[in-house]
């Protein structure tokens, strides 16, 4: 994009996501290759779910000493407990979170391993003993790095995610009635317009060879109803 330089992505290979040639890539440069980002359920895709397109990568990653990444900075929290992790039954080595676990505020979060977490905080130790980092840290700072506020709605919503472990369950179970119904209306109606979705998150899916298909979004909001064009909507 502009002002970005192409320096910035040089050492980065963009594929196809549940595509059997992104795996070939994959191994054959796999000495090249230091990590492996996905977002397992895709924000704007959500039917898109190639589990075993995931095994497998996870498979390559184990082999050859790769980090597998998760990036569910949108669908994290949603979709379960474990988020895709969960949902699909495969281990990421890192996961960033965002949005939902701020409940309301601000928020980025980064979990994993600790091959590859002690790099942020130089490993498990504790003001008021003798422990001390013992792994070399790269550096990672930010103006709200550990903001007591943002800390602590995400503590409050880990606790509510923790005392009603069904939570993500019903809300997907209800997404996915109200998906039902809306598809039916619109087969009834003959409306060229699809809605999908995973767990709560679900979207608008309009085929883009009707003109001035994104026109929905402004008829709807001449109903009350606010969806940002094209974007995913969550229940």
């Amino acid at each position: 994009a502009a002002g970005i330089p192409g320096e910035a992505v040089a050492n980065t290979m963009i594929l196809d996501y549940g595509d059997p040639q992104s795996l070939k890539y994959i191994e054959e440069n796999a000495d090249d290759i230091a990590a492996v980002l996905i977002e397992p359920v895709q924000s704007r895709n959500p039917e898109l779910q190639p589990k075993e397109f995931v095994q497998e990568l996870r498979s390559l990653c184990d082999q050859n000493e790769m980090a597998l990444i998760f990036d569910e900075v949108i669908t994290g929290f949603r979709l379960g407990p474990r988020g895709a992790q969960g949902h699909f039954d495969i281990p990421a080595d890192i996961a960033t979170y965002g949005k939902i676990i701020g409940g309301g505020m601000p928020i980025g979060v980064i979990g994993g391993k600790s091959k590859y977490m002690d790099a942020l905080d130089g490993g498990q130790w504790r003001y008021g003993d003798d422990s001390s980092p013992e792994v070399g840290v790269t550096y990672f700072a930010g103006t709200f790095v550990r903001h007591p506020l943002a800390m602590a709605a995400a503590n409050a919503v880990l606790d509510k995610l923790i005392a009603e472990p069904s939570i993500q369950q019903d809300l997907g179970n209800k997404t996915a009635a109200m998906v039902e119904q809306m598809n039916l209306y619109a087969s009834q109606r003959h409306a060229p317009i699809k809605v999908v979705n995973c767990q709560s998150l679900f979207r608008f899916k309009i085929p883009q060879d009707i003109a001035y298909e994104e026109l929905i979004f402004t008829l709807l909001r001449e109903k009350g109803i606010h969806i940002w064009d094209a974007r995913p909507c969550f229940l």
